[in-house]
């Protein structure tokens, strides 16, 4: 496999749609034996090893809007700005992701118009397809994120060290005679 030829999209998956706007403390939504799982989890270990900032709120959001409003800068062809600006913000704890008014200022740095942006929120343009992505993930069994799908055929779900991921993308590559073609049919 030629490193390089991954082709990345990234689709809205509502992880927890059941918190309501106002998010819930972690407490509150996970049992104990959970929170303690996830407090020994590495991925806080491995972002610091690539210098990424990664502070763990005390809270489980309601990230309906923040899709919401990637889907709107996809549809302004400004959705990787946008993405990543949301992640920095949710990470680095800089914005609420379930206030309009954040996501019309973090979509404005991105080059988006704010009101623009603020409008198709409230109005629930993007609703039928979260509902709908969220519908078509479940029925191919994803119920984490990160959740990666290689070749159509496997599925690797939560994060992950990248030689992991490096693993399975050579195995499809390898499965496919080798020619990057991770689609086609065995």
């Amino acid at each position: 496999m030629t490193e390089g030829l991954v082709e990345v999209n990234w689709l809205p998956y509502e992880l927890h749609p059941d918190v309501p706007l106002g998010g819930m403390t972690r407490e509150e939504y996970f049992p104990p034996s959970y929170l303690a799982r996830i407090a020994a989890a590495p991925y806080l270990a491995l972002a610091e090893e690539e210098g990424l900032v990664m502070k763990r709120g005390g809270r489980v959001i309601n990230s309906r809007l923040a899709l919401g409003a990637a889907e709107f800068a996809r549809d302004q062809g400004r959705f990787e700005e946008m993405h990543a600006a949301l992640f920095r913000a949710y990470w680095e704890q800089t914005a609420d992701l379930a206030k309009i008014e954040d996501l019309k200022r973090i979509g404005g740095e991105q080059g988006l118009d704010p009101d623009l942006l603020g409008a198709a929120l409230e109005e629930g343009r993007y609703e039928e397809l979260l509902d709908a992505n969220r519908r078509e993930a479940t029925q191919v069994g994803i119920n984490a994120i990160p959740a990666h799908v290689f070749g159509l055929r496997y599925l690797v779900m939560g994060a992950h060290p990248y030689e992991i991921l490096k693993q399975v993308a050579e195995k499809v590559s390898a499965e496919a005679g080798g020619t990057g073609d991770t689609d086609r049919t065995p």
